[in-house]
């Protein structure tokens, strides 16, 4: 993370003719072409006002033991957790698809006499990012993600992006449904995904 700043620091004093310089040197060292999911837990501010945060926190917990392995299983590599968060790349959309769909499978079969029933939302995305390994990554692929996985999709729903869609191979064992939102005022075309 400090070269990462680092350069952002030289870029911001840098004068006009080396900025594109500057720039390609972070492209190159930090820029990745991934697929992108960010999944939030439902419920938090409910949960925390009826029990307290640390019945919440312990749900928080059981969210990242369930998530990691399968984040790993699907090749995909853990980028943080974030409050009641989780940001993970993958090599491709099918393969963020897969583990989404997994996470929820696994999520609605816990045992549930060790606490309150896990419910997520997730957004997928695709793109080109900057990442800073087991730190953060950005650029709008997370932002998208993000968006949808927190502000868009409902308790238990995978939405991903028209962008994200298109990567998917043909013939693939998801059902999708598009559906138009809105985020940050723009309009997009979303699809709820859903294993066949």
């Amino acid at each position: 993370m400090n070269t990462f700043l680092s350069l952002l620091d030289t870029l911001i004093a840098a004068p006009d003719e080396r900025r594109a310089g500057i720039e390609r040197v972070i492209r190159d060292t930090f820029e990745r072409h991934k697929a992108v999911l960010a999944l939030d837990m439902s419920g938090f501010t409910l949960s925390v006002r009826r029990e307290g945060v640390l019945p919440y926190l312990c749900q928080v917990r059981r969210m990242q033991r369930l998530t990691v392995p399968i984040v790993s299983s699907f090749r995909g590599e853990m980028v943080k957790f974030s409050a009641d968060n989780l940001l993970a790349i993958f090599e491709s959309v099918e393969s963020a698809l897969n583990a989404a769909i997994e996470m929820m499978r696994v999520a609605a079969n816990e045992n549930p006499t060790i606490g309150p029933k896990l419910v997520f939302s997730i957004g997928i995305d695709c793109g080109e990012l900057l990442f800073i390994e087991h730190v953060d990554c950005f650029g709008d692929p997370v932002n998208l993600a993000y968006k949808l996985g927190e502000d868009v999709a409902g308790p238990g729903e995978i939405l991903l992006t028209e962008r994200a869609k298109k990567q998917l191979c043909e013939p693939h064992g998801f059902q999708l449904h598009e559906m138009p939102v809105s985020i940050s005022g723009v309009p997009i075309t979303a699809y709820s995904a859903s294993s066949k």
